[in-house]
């Protein structure tokens, strides 16, 4: 893991779902202190994104057995997230506006439960909108690309996909429909699901405001 900071305790958070049409938007938030640090090290926990799922799973029970009061999860299920985020289009806010909402009660809850005051987050932004909603001078705040080079990050990131890969798999049991990730070749699930469920359910599985909803009901571009 390459260095970022020498702090000897931190909370790492990350999100997954932001690129996938079906299922949530997740941020997991680690605390990380230099005990668990060489256990994280040694259980080999790296970037969720560079390993299988199977493996993705296995460090996920291992986290949450033994360090499962280090760890936070902020879901919006697609219901919800359709909801805040027709909010925020309304705000002439965007997607990041919502991700930094969730990377900031992360991080606040983490923070009360263990003292610590130093974070690193995966920057998803090119503007700084999270540091302004936390006290500076006694937050440490680092935004960095790759952040999933720090060991809370690369936790967090483990964390988040296999919370997202759970609510995933759980909507498609509900309805019956495997919905797959990403955002390629989903068109076609998203047809199969409003052919038996109706247009109006779509709302429930995937993020409408993604370009593939125009295609999955056959609309073209105003």
């Amino acid at each position: 893991m390459n260095t970022i900071h020498n702090w000897k305790e931190w909370i790492g958070t990350d999100e997954s779902g932001k690129g996938d049409y079906f299922g949530p938007l997740v941020v997991a938030g680690v605390y990380v202190n230099s005990v668990c640090k060489e256990e994280f090290e040694e259980q080999g926990i790296v970037d969720g994104k560079k390993i299988s799922i199977n493996q993705i799973r296995k460090m996920t029970d291992w986290l949450r057995e033994h360090y499962n009061e280090n760890i936070v999860v902020i879901k919006k299920m697609p219901t919800e997230y359709n909801s805040v985020y027709k909010q925020l289009q309304e705000q002439d806010k965007n997607l990041n506006h919502l991700l930094a909402e969730m990377h900031i009660k992360a991080i606040k809850k983490l923070s009360t439960q263990t003292g610590t005051k130093n974070a690193v987050i995966d920057k998803f932004s090119y503007s700084d909108i999270i540091t302004p909603k936390f006290n500076i001078n006694d937050f440490q705040l680092k935004q960095v690309t790759k952040g999933e080079r720090d060991i809370a990050v690369a936790a967090a990131s483990v964390i988040a996909r296999d919370t997202f890969r759970d609510e995933l798999s759980s909507l498609s049991d509900d309805y019956k429909l495997d919905l797959p990730p990403g955002a390629t070749h989903v068109i076609q699930t998203g047809k199969d699901f409003i052919r038996t469920h109706g247009k109006e359910n779509l709302k429930h599985v995937a993020k409408l405001h993604f370009k593939t909803t125009k295609q999955v009901l056959n609309q073209k571009d105003s």
